[in-house]
C-alpha cells in the first residue's frame, strides 16, 4: 500500500466523509492547504479504540472488585493498571504530592498519543500523530491547561508577576522589559516544539517502515517494527513528562 494511503480510503462512504469535511471544515488550520480527513477518521478511529477498552476494563473492575491483586495474567486491566501506576509514579517525582489532581488530563493526553503512535505500526493505518494539526491540537491544550493551573494556585496577577520578574528581588524589575519578552517567547516556544517534536518523530518512524513493508513485507520490516515500537513508546511518555515539567512550574511558586 502506498505511502500515504491508509485502509480508510477504502472503506465505503469514505470519500463521501472526505467531500463533507473538507466542505464544512474549510482549510487546515496549520499549512491551509485542502483538509485532508484522513488524520481526523484515524483519530476518531483511536478514540472509539480507547472508550471500548475503557468500557470493557470498567466492566471486569465491577466483575471482578473484590479481588485487587488480580492473577497477573497479560490483560487489560493489567495493562491499563501497570501503564498508570508507571505514569502516576512519575508524576510524583515531576509535580509532587498534587500528581493526583492533574492525573486525568496527563494520562489522557498519554492515552490518546500512544495509541495513535501505535496504530502506525499496522500495516495499511496512518497515525493522526503524523499530522501537524494533531500534534498541535494535544500541544495548545497542554498549553493550555498548564497556564489554567498557574493562574488558578497563583492568582492572575501573581502569574503575570512572576514572567515579569521571575528573579523575585525588587530590583528585578529593572529587568522586566528584558525579562518579559523571553519569558514570553519561551512559553509560545513550548507548544511549537511539543507538536513539531511529535510529529517530526512520527512521521520518520512510519515513513522508514513504510518503505521497508513496501520492499519486502515479511522479514526485514521487524527490526524497524521493533523500533517504531520503542519510538511510539518514548515519544508519548516524552510529550507526557514535558507537560508535567510545565505543570510543575506553573504552581511551584504556591508550593
Amino acid at each position: 500500500m502506498p505511502h500515504g494511503v491508509s485502509w480508510f480510503n477504502f472503506l465505503p462512504g469514505y470519500k463521501q466523509l472526505e467531500e463533507f469535511l473538507n466542505a464544512y471544515l474549510g482549510r487546515s488550520f496549520i499549512d491551509q492547504k485542502e483538509l485532508v480527513a484522513q488524520h481526523i477518521v484515524s483519530a476518531i478511529f483511536v478514540f472509539i479504540i480507547i472508550v471500548t477498552l475503557a468500557l470493557l476494563t470498567r466492566s471486569i473492575l465491577i466483575r471482578d472488585r473484590e479481588d485487587i491483586i488480580g492473577d497477573g495474567r497479560i490483560s487489560v486491566t493489567n495493562f491499563f493498571d501497570a501503564l498508570f501506576e508507571m505514569l502516576l509514579n512519575q508524576m510524583r517525582s515531576i509535580i509532587g504530592h498534587r500528581a493526583e489532581e492533574h492525573f486525568p488530563f496527563v494520562a489522557t493526553i498519554i492515552l490518546f498519543i500512544l495509541f495513535s503512535n501505535l496504530l502506525g505500526l499496522i500495516p495499511g493505518f496512518l497515525p493522526p500523530t503524523n499530522n501537524l494539526n494533531t500534534t498541535a491540537a494535544c500541544a495548545i491544550s497542554v498549553f493550555f491547561y498548564y497556564h489554567y493551573i498557574g493562574i488558578k494556585k497563583q492568582g492572575f496577577f501573581n502569574y503575570i508577576n512572576h514572567m515579569i520578574n521571575p528573579i523575585g528581588e525588587w530590583w528585578g524589575y529593572l529587568l522586566c522589559w528584558l525579562m518579559f519578552p523571553i519569558e514570553l517567547i519561551g512559553h509560545l516556544a513550548r507548544p511549537l516544539s511539543l507538536s513539531l517534536r511529535l510529529m517530526g518523530n512520527m512521521t520518520g518512524d512510519h515513513a522508514v517502515l513504510a518503505i521497508f513493508l513496501g520492499l519486502f513485507p515479511i522479514i526485514l520490516p521487524m527490526p524497524f517494527i521493533i523500533l517504531g515500537l520503542i519510538v511510539a513508546i518514548v515519544q508519548s511518555f516524552i510529550f507526557a513528562i514535558l507537560t508535567c515539567v510545565y505543570i510543575a512550574m506553573a504552581q511551584e511558586h504556591n508550593e
